[in-house]
């Protein structure tokens, strides 16, 4: 029971800060953000404190899977209902996101080029997240490839926003939505590794937790901001919707994960 207890713990805790985290960010933005700078104001603590849990919350997800060697599971479980739906549902809003980087070629100072990548590797984005449904199944072979390139698509999103003038490159809210895409580009990584027969299981463990962590956090909390009254417009608003997908596919992850390892323990 030993390996159930510390795999649960670790998913348990990963949990409590992100709901936690997700409270302070929603009410920082809501009430300490200066919308017209982009930036915290210097005379609340909400921004600190939101800071401060969102740093020591990203060090317990990446160090507490040390403590699991032997006590996760060594390969990936096919996904379940949830698992499958939740793909669906990214694959849906990744749509969504080629739609809106398609609408900001005019707006945004992004070279031709990065902008053309973007837009064909989120459409094979979508086409990975519905490989992972019973819709467009696939083999190892098209599942890699297609998901290489949905990493490509994350790395654009993060280009797009980057070359976006409007807000400033070091604002919170432009960082935040960048780390929690490089999260979820280790997440698709390691989920790869298992495909192609050469998985980390503690570092898929990590990054799965990491980026239920970031996604739910950032893209619960903008759009909390969003129905306050500060938007950002439909890029923007379409990554946050992404970020909640692929934050529900590592919560189905993580349960799968879970029941797997319960299935593994001898009963005493």
């Amino acid at each position: 029971m030993q390996k159930i207890r510390n795999l649960r713990v670790y998913y348990i805790g990963a949990l409590v800060l992100t709901l936690t985290a997700t409270l302070l960010r929603a009410l920082a933005l809501t009430l300490a953000f200066d919308r017209h700078s982009s930036y915290f104001k210097t005379d609340t603590p909400l921004p600190v404190l939101s800071g401060v849990l969102l740093a020591l919350s990203v060090v317990f997800i990446l160090l507490f899977p040390l403590l699991l060697r032997g006590r996760v599971p060594t390969s990936r479980a096919p996904h379940g209902r949830l698992g499958q739906i939740s793909h669906a549902l990214s694959a849906l809003l990744c749509f969504t996101v080629f739609i809106s980087t398609c609408t900001v070629r005019g707006s945004v100072s992004l070279p031709t080029l990065l902008w053309l990548v973007g837009i064909l590797s989120l459409l094979a984005a979508t086409v990975y997240f519905l490989s992972q449904t019973p819709l467009c199944p696939m083999g190892g072979t098209g599942e890699a490839v297609f998901g290489s390139l949905a990493i490509v698509a994350l790395a654009c999103m993060i280009a797009v926003t980057y070359f976006d003038v409007a807000i400033p490159m070091n604002t919170p809210v432009k960082v935040h939505l960048h780390l929690a895409l490089l999260a979820a580009m280790l997440f698709l990584l390691y989920e790869l590794r298992d495909a192609v027969g050469a998985p980390l299981p503690r570092m898929r463990v990590a990054f799965t937790a990491l980026l239920f962590f970031l996604a739910v956090t950032v893209g619960a909390s903008d759009l909390i901001a969003a129905l306050t009254g500060y938007a950002r417009g439909f890029l923007y608003l379409s990554h946050d919707l992404l970020l909640l997908g692929l934050g529900l596919c590592a919560a189905a992850r993580g349960i799968t994960d879970l029941k797997q390892t319960e299935r593994n323990t001898p009963q005493l």
